[in-house]
């Protein structure tokens, strides 16, 4: 018992401390992102990485299976032991939670507390107003109907990959550039993975996700193909230290954008101007249409073809799904939750503004 007590004890004094060290961002980014990290996450991310298929996605289903298996038994326990085995029980719950907390932050967790990517990259996130906005609104329409000109389409007009089992080697390419700007992001780590359960992952509205546990960058695979790039990128965001969810969302834009294929700058700037205008509409529907309208027809198209596919899954299961990545986000102090998603859309009005003030200085 007093071995049992000691083990509540320093997993109790290890978690604190690892919960005090995460309330200095500097520290966090010194000692932890750019040190610890580095160092760990790389090599793991390789090793799996080796591997042709997803080693999280098997060992989820393990974990699925043994959690039914021992349910199952523990009804029948449940006549034979009481006390004894409650608190056995009980012990093993909390060291288990315990441990496996440590281990996910010192594997990768930690990272929700570094410092912000605006501040990493120089960048003023200060107010956006409507005319800003709106601003980055046409500019990512401009762009979007551009990029989108020269690319394939399948039988419906929809936007297609032209080589789709090529688009996890080619990911790369856009970090590579992104990360001669900011060291941060530099690392040799394993290539994004398409997930076998790809269609029922689909219910639950994950488009992909990053296991820190692995090190892998797990996809969706049966998303719309518009969106593929830039999810394999998001999720290669989180795999090299950018933990929140605008931020990566705002790093897979740059690394798209940076990618010589056509397909990952068409893929990256549409799913850009997704949110931009989301946020538009919020504050303005007359200027919101008005965007609308610009659009290209096939624009328009790989956008009712990425709305049909959110339709057609949304469901109990999504929406479980989405309150329970809302409370975990919120757990790892973004206060935002899943909102937090959207806040790309200061990151990429802060990006334009330093880009013009660039021009306006040489």
């Amino acid at each position: 018992m007093k071995k049992r007590i000691y083990t509540v004890i320093t997993l109790t004094l290890l978690i604190v401390a690892v919960r005090l060290f995460a309330r200095s961002p500097s520290l966090v980014e010194n000692h932890y992102a750019n040190t610890v990290y580095k160092t760990i996450a790389p090599p793991l991310s390789r090793l799996t990485g080796s591997l042709p298929f997803s080693v999280a996605e098997i060992l989820i289903v393990v974990l699925v299976l043994w959690l039914a298996i021992e349910l199952f038994m523990g009804v029948g326990r449940r006549h034979r032991k009481q006390t004894d085995g409650k608190m056995s029980s009980l012990f093993t719950l909390i060291t288990t939670v315990g441990l496996l907390y440590l281990v996910f932050m010192g594997l990768w967790g930690l990272n929700y507390y570094r410092m912000g990517f605006a501040e990493m990259a120089g960048l003023d996130t200060g107010h956006v107003s409507t005319g800003e906005l709106c601003d980055l609104g046409e500019s990512l329409v401009e762009k979007a109907n551009q990029l989108r000109a020269g690319l394939k389409e399948d039988d419906d007009g929809v936007m297609t990959l032209a080589n789709r089992q090529e688009v996890f080697e080619q990911a790369v390419a856009g970090y590579d550039v992104l990360a001669a700007r900011y060291p941060q992001l530099e690392g040799e780590y394993g290539r994004p993975k398409g997930l076998w359960m790809s269609r029922a992952i689909s219910y639950t509205g994950m488009y992909g996700v990053y296991i820190p546990f692995t090190g892998e960058a797990n996809i969706n695979t049966s998303i719309p193909e518009a969106m593929l790039p830039f999810s394999a990128c998001h999720e290669m965001a989180h795999q090299r230290g950018i933990a929140r969810e605008g931020e990566a969302n705002f790093v897979a834009y740059l690394s798209c954008v940076m990618n010589p294929q056509g397909e990952f700058q068409y893929s990256g700037t549409l799913m850009a101007l997704t949110y931009v205008l989301n946020a538009v509409n919020g504050r303005n529907q007359q200027q919101y249409q008005e965007l609308i309208n610009r659009l290209s027809p096939g624009v328009v198209r790989d956008l009712q073809d990425i709305r049909l596919f959110g339709e057609r899954h949304r469901g109990p299961i999504s929406r479980i799904s989405n309150r329970i990545n809302d409370l975990y986000l919120r757990s790892n102090s973004q206060t935002a939750g899943v909102q937090g998603y959207g806040e790309i859309v200061e990151l990429l009005a802060a990006y334009r503004r330093n880009a013009s003030a660039e021009q306006e200085e040489e």
